[in-house]
């Protein structure tokens, strides 16, 4: 069961935990808040033949006003809805050439380390000195085909110029390709 929620004080620390404790009976995680940008990689493929599709970067400002600046469950299923999506991705991110790079190298590092197989998604978000930090790894990411969805994997996708078929057919191939099975003919 999920519940996060961000405080500022030890004290709503300790009540935080003490709710998680007794509400849910299970242990409570805590973990250090990273106020910097927000992004999510999308990466296809498997050994050194890793392809990582354009990074899709998570914009705060267009959550309501007074909202953490998270991309948190309200954001994805609540306030983003597919007849009033929220303008909340740029893809591709706007990153200089230093910063794409430390992103892509830590998910690439994450992906292999991970054993990830085919594709994944990774959400990475920078500290307080700007140095990228892996938040989580989907490796059965989202990928609701409709544009208005905002589903982040087709997203980057269509930033590279591949259609939703063509994601899910490129996939298929990679796993087949994994399994030496013959790739089937375009």
């Amino acid at each position: 069961i999920y519940s996060a929620s961000v405080v500022n004080s030890m004290e709503e620390l300790a009540e935080q935990v003490a709710r998680v404790l007794e509400v849910y009976g299970q242990p409570a995680l805590v973990e250090q808040y990273l106020p910097g940008r927000e992004f999510t990689v999308a990466l296809l493929g498997n050994g050194d033949d890793l392809t990582v599709l354009p990074i899709v970067e998570m914009r705060f400002e267009c959550l309501p006003e007074g909202v953490k600046p998270i991309y948190s469950y309200e954001a994805k299923w609540i306030w983003d809805q597919s007849t009033n999506p929220l303008d909340i991705f740029e893809c591709p991110a706007k990153l200089d050439g230093v910063l794409q790079k430390k992103i892509e190298d830590i998910c690439r590092r994450a992906y292999k380390v991970l054993r990830c197989r085919d594709w994944c998604r990774i959400d990475v978000r920078l500290d307080g000195s700007g140095e990228p930090n892996i938040l989580e790894l989907n490796p059965l990411p989202g990928i609701l085909p409709n544009v208005e969805d905002n589903s982040c994997f087709p997203k980057a996708a269509r930033a590279m110029g591949m259609n939703y078929k063509e994601l899910i057919n490129l996939v298929l191939d990679i796993a087949m390709k994994r399994y030496g099975l013959a790739v089937r003919s375009s």
